[in-house]
């Protein structure tokens, strides 16, 4: 589900060539807070992971395998975004230093990365350190460090949006990327995976719970799109946006618990999300140019075109995912 809103977020001027179409980016232009609830689902999973092996082996192994599971579904996009450049459009590269720091993902900014949605694979590799950290603490401290880091991250930011708004609206507030209020959404779903490593039970009682996960939800997302400061200041997208995520992830849980099933097809869009994620920029790029180049822009033709381009991505996605992305997976890890 979050890759899917960050592709429809990334479809707003495709929609905008068709009047009714036109209508949906009013939901749509929202669809940036799937990359929030990314963060939170991957908090709860990094979590885990390191409570399970970390202390079973080592920092080590635990960093090596989570970078690898980046980089191995990164390092294929990248190249393919090369080829489609230089055999296809027939493009220059960009600038060779711009090309090593994207493929390492040193740059958290979109604007510097070839693939531009990268920077929040940047982010996540910054927040592996924070847990790989934590986990090295002993475990009764664990929970506690989690949370003296989420109070840090939230005196640092809103104190910063206190005293200096201007600067922290124009995104010139000091170690914004350092000490960023997305690491909150990240630390809340390391909250969750502690309590719920724990404390399975309390998510049992769904009827009691479904309520309340589905208004962190509703409520999360309405007061996120009260403002555009919501989706440009990282501290005030934590507290709402990421509000939306952490109810999305209790909700998951609750139905985990329930014993419900999802359907076939949204495992599989689930199982290639990062694939669809890494994937669904370069593919409108190249939709584009297929359009521009063959005329599709007819009012006849348009339509349509644009209601069956998600859908192709998806599958394309799924594709990708069950010939490159996962062998490649299972071949390394």
């Amino acid at each position: 589900m979050a890759a899917l809103m960050v592709l429809f977020f990334h479809m707003q001027s495709q929609w905008a060539l068709v009047p009714l179409l036109s209508l949906v980016s009013g939901v749509t232009k929202w669809g940036f807070a799937g990359v929030d609830i990314f963060f939170v689902l991957s908090g709860f999973v990094v979590y885990r992971s390191a409570q399970s092996s970390i202390p079973a082996q080592s920092i080590w192994h635990f960093a090596r395998r989570r970078l690898l599971r980046i980089y191995l579904g990164y390092w294929p996009v990248l190249l393919l975004i090369a080829a489609l450049t230089l055999l296809v459009y027939q493009e220059p590269l960009p600038p060779l230093k711009k090309m090593v720091f994207s493929a390492l993902l040193v740059y958290p900014t979109p604007a510097d990365n070839w693939l531009w949605t990268a920077w929040s694979l940047s982010m996540e590799i910054y927040f592996y350190l924070w847990i790989g950290l934590i986990a090295l603490l002993p475990q009764r401290l664990h929970l506690k460090a989690v949370m003296c880091v989420i109070a840090l991250l939230t005196l640092w930011g809103l104190g910063w949006l206190h005293m200096a708004p201007a600067t922290v609206y124009t995104g010139q507030q000091p170690l914004r990327y350092g000490l960023t209020g997305l690491g909150i959404e990240f630390l809340a779903g390391a909250v969750v995976a502690h309590v719920y490593t724990r404390k399975t039970s309390l998510f049992r009682r769904t009827h009691a719970l479904v309520p309340g996960a589905i208004a962190f939800i509703l409520f999360g997302f309405w007061w996120g799109t009260t403002s555009a400061a919501y989706a440009n200041v990282e501290i005030l997208r934590a507290f709402s946006f990421g509000m939306t995520g952490l109810g999305a992830l209790l909700l998951a849980l609750l139905l985990e618990q329930a014993s419900w099933t999802p359907p076939r097809v949204l495992v599989s869009v689930g199982n290639a999300s990062y694939s669809l994620y890494l994937l669904h920029v370069p593919m409108l790029s190249a939709s584009e140019r297929f359009r521009i180049s063959y005329g599709l822009g007819s009012e006849a033709v348009l339509p349509f075109s644009l209601l069956a381009l998600p859908v192709a991505i998806v599958l394309l996605s799924i594709v990708w995912y069950r010939c490159v992305e996962k062998p490649i997976m299972k071949a390394v890890l």
